[in-house]
């Protein structure tokens, strides 16, 4: 019986230590987070690499569309849309995105998620393609820093690779005209 208490003891001992050790590590992680010393949520396009491979197949106005690189972001005010040819929100939203693609103001680039080059390309071919550039992240290079889960995802990342804002749901005519307008704007005037 005496080594139960001081095998129970010891155990409530290592719990206790723990927690009273973890406090201090939740709370300086917390207040690091909240202070801006480490960011844990802010999506971000990633600093190496970042070049991923067209989706063969897919055109734009007769030529072969190219893959997403990091450098790509630089040209103007990009407009990623994160998707998947099997969801059934991201081929509802399909026309207000080939709408936006004829915007001159902006370039409209697609990273399908959880998907195949095969079926994007199957369905982008019977729909239309509204993308400048294309690509799958089959490893999750971009859903990683751009804190991506689930689809579909619009963001708008400024000239010099920003994120200024992203929308974690179907764009609606009503999104594109109140946030998607205020973002571009404000995206804009970043250097």
């Amino acid at each position: 019986m005496g080594e139960s208490n001081d095998s129970m003891s010891t155990t409530r001992r290592v719990v206790l230590g723990a927690a009273l050790l973890g406090l201090p590590v939740m709370g300086a992680v917390g207040f690091a987070a909240q202070t801006g010393r480490i960011d844990l949520l802010t999506p971000t396009l990633p600093e190496n690499g970042g070049v991923l491979p067209p989706v063969r197949g897919v055109q734009l106005d007769g030529q072969p569309v190219p893959g997403i690189t990091r450098a790509a972001f630089s040209e103007n005010v990009t407009l990623l849309h994160v998707w998947a040819s099997w969801c059934p929100t991201c081929r509802k939203e399909h026309d207000l995105f080939v709408k936006l693609a004829e915007r001159r103001d902006i370039q409209l680039f697609g990273l399908a998620s959880d998907d195949t080059a095969d079926r994007i390309a199957a369905y982008l071919r019977k729909v239309g393609n509204p993308y400048k550039r294309l690509s799958v992240d089959l490893d999750r290079v971009y859903i990683r820093t751009l804190k991506q889960r689930g689809v579909p995802s619009t963001f708008v990342i400024a000239k010099d690779g920003s994120v200024v804002h992203r929308i974690h749901d179907a764009l609606t005519t009503t999104l594109i005209d109140t946030q998607i307008a205020q973002a571009i704007s404000k995206a804009r005037s970043i250097a």
